[in-house]
């Protein structure tokens, strides 16, 4: 048959995500769900747990009927632990008192499921420090933990994989996951190829929602309204809006102390946030993945002639300071402090930006404001942005040694029934717990503001933000839905009244901003260019990829560094494919040729 991403290219939103509406109730995204008393938090329910459409998987219904794994149709009857590790991220806020290994989401399914999870370490998430930590665990042979969550580059996936240590879910997922749940992993039938080895699957999916890694352009909408500076629509056009935030003194300091846009690229070409790779993308291709050329056939974009341009255009805004002299030390987001500490006018990145790390921008800059704008065009009129798997955002490995392995599916499948998006009156119709990521004003009305309402929101150790604990989550943000943010935040957009409790939830914390830049990312959700190559490491990439990844981006920098002639990046992929690269291109074809005749 034909081969899916060339099918789900074309599908509209809609048609695309039409399964996953037969969701029953369960939570919501990560700022928009949850809802217990601190008093339910801290007391176990007798009816909490999975409703019908969970996964039992075989075990009885009511609730003291024990089957062989302890369960008792909600929760085990005697608790059992589940260890792991964790990357803390910069957008984890606690209460005073608590932290990753205490807190009240980790009580709370201790209580309701009988799940204790333990931590054999947890750390600050800069600069890969996870990523790292987890490879020299690998490296030094260490016993790893009952699961290992983890959300980045697939090559260390990869590498957990190839370890050994981790076991095929694929029974355990047919076997235990709940309807919600599989019908979001079947919105994409591609979704198992990266972790599919022999064809035993080696990891599950972490569902996300449709759209939400896509990228736009940012704007400091104050900056542009002091300088009469219109929209733009093309690479020309922003490189005006760059050269005035430069050079006509936007912040009104009376130095030259700003930038026109806010990149890192340390680590990557293709980041998650402080993107640059859209401007590849202005010219047909995207560096970092594997591209759909012309006669059929993947193309690395990194070797594409298409970046030589690109490069050509980089090199140009750093000699003009558009870009800041330290974007090469910078990743994603230390680059993006540059935009919210008020010295950079533009960044690129995704919908949700208004919720972190904007909030940052606006207490540091007093009277800043921000809006979203598409992503402009190249001289051809090429735009192409980059876009992660329609529902996937992330991968759970399950240790081969754990004694209770059905357990990480229970308690995703009791966030998707009862976080997911609750039903109205249900515990988390309002959020997680109250006092922690909602309150109750004595007119009865809900309330996510601890800085206009301190009493209510005891314990914050920072009012300016939300603490939102389904961010504790193994499952990072819970459980998400992948239709489910998309339609009601166009729902929202296009003046909709919310009704239920996660579209009243959505409406109360997104920001106008943020509902707004949904509507263009949807608008212009045709530029997305897939990363066509879903497999697992191929041979030659096990042994070349550190290599070749490191000459790519150490001729980058110097080209845009002007340590190097633009020439240069014709010897690099000569270099490259001498040194693996054409081998690798053949082997990601093959696997191609395969996958597609599937």
């Amino acid at each position: 048959m034909q081969f899916t991403w060339k099918r789900m290219l074309g599908l509209s939103l809609t048609a695309l995500l039409s399964f996953s509406l037969a969701a029953c109730s369960g939570g919501s995204n990560s700022a928009s769900n949850g809802g217990s008393s601190n008093a339910a938090v801290e007391s176990a329910s007798t009816d909490s747990g999975s409703n019908s459409s969970s996964g039992d998987g075989g075990s009885n219904a009511a609730a003291g009927n024990v089957d062989e794994t302890g369960w008792d149709g909600s929760k085990y009857a005697e608790p059992i632990t589940l260890t792991t590790v964790k990357g803390v991220g910069t957008n984890y806020y606690f209460k005073k008192g608590e932290t990753m290994e205490n807190n009240v989401l980790q009580r709370y399914m201790k209580e309701h499921l009988g799940i204790d999870v333990k931590y054999d370490w947890v750390v600050t998430d800069t600069n890969d420090a996870y990523k790292t930590k987890l490879r020299l665990m690998l490296s030094s042979g260490e016993k790893m933990p009952d699961v290992i969550t983890y959300r980045g580059d697939i090559e260390t996936v990869n590498m957990l994989i190839d370890s050994g240590q981790f076991m095929d879910v694929g029974e355990l997922f047919d076997k235990y996951a709940n309807d919600t749940y599989k019908e979001g992993v079947a919105l994409n039938p591609d979704t198992w190829l990266a972790v599919t080895r022999d064809g035993k699957r080696m990891a599950l999916p972490i569902l996300d929602y449709a759209y939400n890694d896509d990228m736009l352009l940012w704007l400091r909408q104050d900056w542009m309204d002091k300088l009469g500076l219109q929209p733009p629509t093309t690479l020309a056009d922003f490189e005006k809006i760059m050269d005035a935030f430069v050079n006509q003194d936007p912040d009104g300091n009376g130095k030259k102390d700003t930038i026109g846009l806010a990149t890192g690229f340390k680590n990557t070409f293709l980041g998650w946030m402080s993107d640059i790779s859209w401007v590849f993308g202005d010219y047909g291709t995207l560096p970092g993945q594997w591209n759909l050329a012309s006669d059929g056939t993947l193309t690395y974009g990194s070797v594409d002639p298409a970046s030589k341009q690109a490069l050509a255009t980089l090199k140009t805004w750093m000699d003009k300071g558009y870009i800041s002299k330290d974007s090469g030390l910078k990743d994603e987001t230390g680059a993006s402090e540059l935009f919210t500490k008020g010295q950079a006018g533009a960044i690129v990145g995704r919908n949700w930006l208004p919720d972190w790390p904007f909030g940052d921008l606006l207490n540091n800059v007093p009277g800043a404001k921000y809006k979203g704008y598409p992503l402009p065009a190249g001289p051809d009129g090429k735009i192409g942005a980059q876009s992660g798997n329609p529902s996937v955002n992330g991968w759970m490995l399950i240790n081969k040694n754990a004694k209770h392995p059905e357990a990480l599916l229970r308690y995703y499948n009791f966030l998707f029934d009862n976080w997911a998006n609750p039903a109205k009156g249900s515990e988390f119709e309002n959020g997680f717990a109250e006092g922690y990521d909602w309150a109750k004003l004595p007119d009865g009305t809900i309330t996510k503001d601890p800085q206009k309402y301190p009493d209510l929101f005891p314990d914050y150790a920072d009012r300016t933000h939300l603490v939102e604990p389904i961010y504790y989550s193994l499952t990072f943000e819970g459980a998400r839905i992948p239709s489910l943010y998309a339609d009601t935040m166009i729902k929202l957009a296009n003046g909709g009244k919310p009704e239920t409790p996660y579209e009243i939830q959505t409406a109360a914390i997104r920001k106008p901003e943020n509902i707004e830049a949904m509507k263009i990312v949807l608008d212009q959700k045709d530029i997305r260019m897939k990363n066509y190559f879903q497999g697992p490491l191929t041979e030659t990439m096990k042994s070349k990829n550190e290599l070749l990844n490191k000459l790519i981006n150490q001729t980058y920098s110097k080209i845009i560094y002007g340590q190097a002639s633009i020439d240069e990046f014709d010897s690099m992929v000569e270099s490259w494919k001498k040194s693996g690269g054409d081998q690798i291109t053949k082997e990601v074809n093959e696997w191609y040729q395969s996958a597609s005749n599937k």
